[in-house]
């Protein structure tokens, strides 16, 4: 689904063999969550692997002033747990339903036996968290070097990556906002700059980039380091190409 943001990073299941997907989704248990529905805790330890078949489900954590910061936004493809499977470490971030949802869910022990059994799926999760890292490093530079405009047109491109010509994001301002940790007036604030300067178009719960390459320039000429985008083989192409 290329209208979710999520770090930046592929789904699991695009990454493996048909074999290997039909193996891992066999070893779960399909659970079915209505909309707003807590899939899992923030401190969970009970170990396994999560895997979103239909639906998406959002990533992040509420405050104690009652604020809620969104880390992601993941759909189908999509897997979780990965902490309390290699590390028995707890879950990080409440995991909420938006919609329904139907998520895979897969206990560790059917989960390491296919492990140890199919080195695809070990390989798939070394690339999905190599590519999470390198997504987290990227963001933090960002968001020590560049105005809050310029990080919000990078990730939109991002976001955007595949689209030849005009992109297309199904988001609303409160996501944004959460992503970036700043309020709703000033995530309003940037994406209205970008508008007035024609590198985007509002809708009704989307944000249309009307020229992908036309944006890149634009972030060209105000990033200190320039955007990376990437194939579908991960090498480096040029941005908005």
């Amino acid at each position: 689904m290329p209208d979710l943001f999520d770090l930046d990073t592929p789904a699991l299941l695009p990454l493996l063999p048909e074999a290997t997907r039909a193996a891992l989704l066999a070893a779960g248990t399909p659970v079915h969550y209505r909309d707003g529905a807590l899939v899992h805790a923030r401190g969970d330890r009970k170990p396994g692997l999560s895997v979103v078949r239909s639906g998406t489900v959002r990533i992040g954590n509420p405050g104690s002033d009652g604020s809620y910061v969104t880390t992601s936004i993941l759909g189908p493809g999509h897997c979780f747990g990965e902490f309390t499977l290699f590390a028995n470490l707890p879950r990080t971030h409440d995991v909420v339903a938006i919609g329904d949802v139907v998520i895979d869910q897969i206990p560790r022990p059917r989960f390491m036996a296919l492990y140890h059994e199919d080195r695809n799926l070990s390989w798939a999760l070394l690339c999905l968290a190599t590519r999470r890292i390198h997504a987290l490093v990227e963001f933090a530079e960002d968001l020590r070097r560049l105005p809050l405009p310029v990080q919000l047109a990078k990730h939109l491109l991002a976001m955007t990556r595949g689209s030849t010509g005009p992109g297309s994001v199904g988001l609303v301002q409160d996501d944004l906002a959460s992503l970036f940790g700043v309020s709703r007036v000033s995530i309003g604030k940037a994406l209205r700059r970008l508008v007035a300067e024609d590198l985007l178009n509002l809708g009704y719960g989307r944000i249309e980039i009307p020229d992908r390459a036309r944006l890149a320039d634009w972030l060209a000429d105000r990033t200190v380091l320039m955007p990376l985008e990437r194939d579908d083989d991960g090498d480096a192409v040029t941005p908005g190409k």
